[in-house]
């Protein structure tokens, strides 16, 4: 059966998928998205998803939480201590800025918690 809609040149759309495979076969695209939600141009590592930008920026971010977890916040001074060294590692850029608002509402939910306890 043939499909009408494949650009009315009569191919099916499994074909047509075929077609365009064996024309890019040599060129695979980074496989993240940009900011404005196009598509990374770049050509993908290979056996990699992602372009060597994105696998570096992956990497760096992995070591970055790695490197950096909350204490157990189990009082207010701890969690006071936390947020000095959250602030701390954010300045000295050991911190990465998204992780650093990750970690920050993380800390704000607990010391909500703890007043609660205390009051």
């Amino acid at each position: 059966m043939e499909d009408i809609s494949a650009g009315g040149r009569g191919q099916s759309g499994a074909l047509q998928g075929q077609i365009v495979e064996e024309r890019y076969s040599y060129y695979r695209r980074c496989q993240r998205f940009r900011k404005n939600g196009q598509q990374c141009k770049a050509p993908a590592m290979k056996d990699a998803d992602v372009c060597y930008k994105h696998q570096q920026r992956a990497d760096r971010e992995r070591r970055w939480r790695a490197q950096y977890t909350l204490p157990p916040l189990v009082d207010l001074a701890t969690v006071r201590r936390a947020i000095s060294d959250v602030a701390q590692g954010l300045w000295q850029g050991s911190i990465d800025e998204d992780y650093a608002a990750e970690l920050l509402q993380k800390l704000e939910r607990a010391s909500v918690v703890l007043r609660g306890r205390q009051g």
